[in-house]
């Protein structure tokens, strides 16, 4: 499970079951990482050579929620109230079916931008309803 720099403002997440782009450089990630969990960095999150390599899937579900609603087009502020405000089992819950709906379309063969699409739309919405 790893984040890495694809280009000066974009990143592509690594996972087993797929990956995808988003439009944000990897500062921005490794900074969001670092002003809400800074224990994490180092510990469970090591940032090396344009590549964040995650250890704890933890830490790697909530950059995940983050970068789906970024790629949602959520501002960052809000992007990281999503990620820091739902519960454990609810960023997992969300990191799951996602990253089992991008399996499922990948062993298919298929066209897997439109999984990350509606999970970037689920994410956006979701920040809709939170306070």
């Amino acid at each position: 499970m790893l984040i890495r720099r694809r280009g000066a403002g974009r990143v592509v997440v690594v996972a087993q079951e797929g990956k995808f782009e988003v439009g944000v450089p990897l500062e921005e990630v490794s900074d969001f990482l670092r002003k809400l969990w800074p224990w994490e960095l180092g510990r469970h999150v090591e940032l090396s050579d344009g590549e964040l390599v995650f250890r704890d899937r933890v830490p790697f579900e909530r950059a995940l929620v983050y970068l789906l609603a970024r790629r949602g087009r959520l501002p960052r502020a809000d992007a990281e109230i999503l990620a820091a405000s739902l519960r454990l089992h609810e960023v997992s819950l969300l990191a799951d079916a996602f990253l089992y709906r991008l399996w499922l379309c990948r062993s298919e063969g298929g066209n897997c931008r439109r999984i990350v699409d509606a999970f970037a739309r689920i994410a956006k919405i979701y920040r809709g309803v939170l306070p």
